[in-house]
This record gives structure tokens, C-alpha cells and sequence, in this order.
């Protein structure tokens, strides 16, 4: 996976103690258990340390971790994205 993944899953470890076991990239943000609140801390601390905003429809309970990690990547390219 990409450092985009990594920037993630440290997220995903550091601020929401979401146990490293239970990270991969098919794993859902609802198998995370993230409630709304913490999908939007997530696309702000995203925001802030890779520099491209995630949209709230390419971040449902239902994304996983790799199509995230893919509409982050795309964005960074500056490529133009749809919704999922």
C-alpha cells in the first residue's frame, strides 16, 4: 500500500486506539466501529496531513480503508474523482 495507507492506519492507531489487528484494507470504517463524529475527526486529520480533503461521500460507514486510500491517492495526483 501506498504512505497514504500509513498516514491512515497511524490515524486509525494513535488517535482512535483502534487495535493494529483489526486494520487492513478491506476492512470497512463501519467494521471500525466509527461513528459519524469520528468520520469527520478522520477526514480532518487526513485534511491536515496529507493536504487533500476527503469528502463526506467517499467516506461512508461502508469505504474501506484501500478505496479511501485510493480517492486520497487520486486526489494528490490531482486527478478529478466522482463518487464511489
Amino acid at each position: 500500500m501506498t504512505d497514504t495507507y500509513a498516514v491512515i492506519h497511524s490515524i486509525l492507531t494513535m488517535t482512535f486506539r483502534v487495535p493494529d489487528h483489526e486494520i487492513g484494507p478491506q476492512v470497512t470504517l463501519e467494521q471500525l466501529q466509527l461513528d459519524s463524529l469520528a468520520l469527520a475527526e478522520l477526514a480532518l486529520l487526513l485534511e491536515e496531513r496529507i493536504g487533500v480533503k476527503l469528502d463526506s461521500e467517499h467516506a461512508t460507514r461502508f469505504t474501506t480503508l484501500a478505496e479511501i486510500t485510493e480517492h486520497l491517492d487520486a486526489l494528490r495526483r490531482g486527478e478529478a474523482v466522482g463518487a464511489p
